[in-house]
């Protein structure tokens, strides 16, 4: 029987998979050649817009291009893909300089299924009434984006299971108040020559946390409720004060080099492997050390006094120091030790010490530990903490 098909016909399956091994650009003209090429175009799931690079996975839209205005275009594309339900999101865009970046739709910040998310060159503005949800979101790399106002803070809260952000040469929009980034699932988090003053973070489960930026007008930053941080590398040239708080993990590894620091604010447990840069310029220090707020039964451990004299060792520049620690044992330096080593602070002129236990009976050689640690302060000052809350001051 003679077929009543066209010459020129392909099953719609075959056509398919014709068109996933072409580059976007070349499959998107195929389209063109008959309906049936046109039908199978719209089922594609990957568009990858840069000539030559292969691509496997469904569910991903790549576009590489230089932006020129033409906003409908990436619109539309955007559009597509996001009601294709497209898992991964890679745009890189490059500008001129005459031509403003390329302002991202509202269509992308409902994307369900969206799982990981890569921008470069474009601009994401503040539209605090438009809601952002993005649930399926793990992973963003942001890098050359200007956000303007709050927008990157409404965008994280708007991902409630994201663990992975990265942050290059973006414009994070805080210039007059203080950027916060929160976020209950966040595990890691880069930030890299990026331009904000005031920059604060509060995430419980974060466990990297990796800042490098010689942006001049960078006043201060914060880590909040920490507790499971592992890993911190801070180098900033121009970072003035610096505030780790609630960092309770023993193995926790830093590397800071902030050598115009001015203050410093550390609460959490002495942290064994630090590398610090010289603080010349420090001129307050502030260290809430719960290494030993466990109970009367808590014993020290056998390297204690050499980990706090080696810690104690980075503040030696600093003009005031204000040690915050359970009981006076714990700065009660051995004799045989202090014989042994040399003072970690020789050029401090002030030191308070803040403790929850009293003092009686052991004032005397907690005085020579103190004058021993710090041999240069006259009336290192002694506060004890009773347990009915009042305090009193010995010196």
């Amino acid at each position: 029987m003679a077929s009543t098909r066209p010459y020129n016909y392909l099953p719609g399956l075959i056509i398919y998979h014709i068109l996933q091994l072409l580059p976007t650009k070349l499959a998107a003209q195929a389209s063109f050649v008959s309906k049936q090429w046109a039908e199978a175009w719209s089922s594609i799931l990957v568009f990858d817009f840069k000539e030559g690079d292969p691509y496997n996975h469904d569910g991903k839209f790549r576009l590489r291009m230089r932006y020129q205005g033409d906003a409908k275009v990436l619109d539309a594309w955007l559009r597509s893909a996001v009601e294709r339900s497209v898992k991964e999101l890679d745009i890189r865009l490059g500008n001129v300089p005459t031509v403003k970046p390329y302002c991202l739709p509202q269509t992308l910040f409902d994307a369900k299924l969206l799982t990981t998310l890569s921008l470069e060159g474009v601009r994401i503005e503040d539209n605090a009434d438009q809601p952002i949800s993005l649930p399926s979101l793990k992973s963003m790399s942001f890098k050359m984006v200007d956000f303007e106002g709050m927008a990157l803070s409404n965008l994280i809260s708007g991902c409630p299971w994201i663990e992975h952000l990265s942050l290059n040469l973006c414009d994070l929009g805080s210039w007059t108040w203080k950027l916060k980034i929160s976020s209950s699932s966040l595990k890691s988090f880069e930030i890299f020559d990026c331009y904000s003053r005031h920059i604060e973070v509060e995430a419980k489960n974060l466990e990297s946390f990796k800042f490098d930026s010689d942006f001049e007008l960078l006043e201060s930053m914060a880590l909040f409720d920490c507790t499971n941080l592992k890993c911190i590398n801070i180098f900033s040239q121009h970072l003035q004060h610096l505030i780790l708080y609630a960092l309770c993990q023993n193995s926790v590894e830093a590397t800071i080099n902030t050598p115009n620091l001015h203050s410093f604010d550390f609460s959490g447990y002495l942290m064994a492997n630090v590398s610090m840069a010289p603080l010349k310029y420090l001129s307050d220090a502030t260290l809430i050390l719960l290494d030993h707020i466990r109970g009367p039964a808590f014993s020290l451990p056998l390297n204690h006094f050499s980990t706090l004299r080696d810690y104690l060792e980075h503040f030696d520049c600093s003009k005031k120091l204000k040690l915050y620690i359970h009981d006076a044992e714990g700065v009660m330096f051995p004799e045989d030790f202090r014989e042994a080593f040399p003072s970690p602070l020789p050029n401090l002129k002030h030191l308070n010490i803040v403790m929850n236990s009293a003092v009686e009976g052991i004032k005397s050689e907690l005085m020579e530990s103190l004058h021993w640690m710090a041999p240069s302060v006259e009336n290192p000052s002694i506060e004890s903490l009773s347990r009915t809350n009042s305090s009193s001051t010995i010196t």
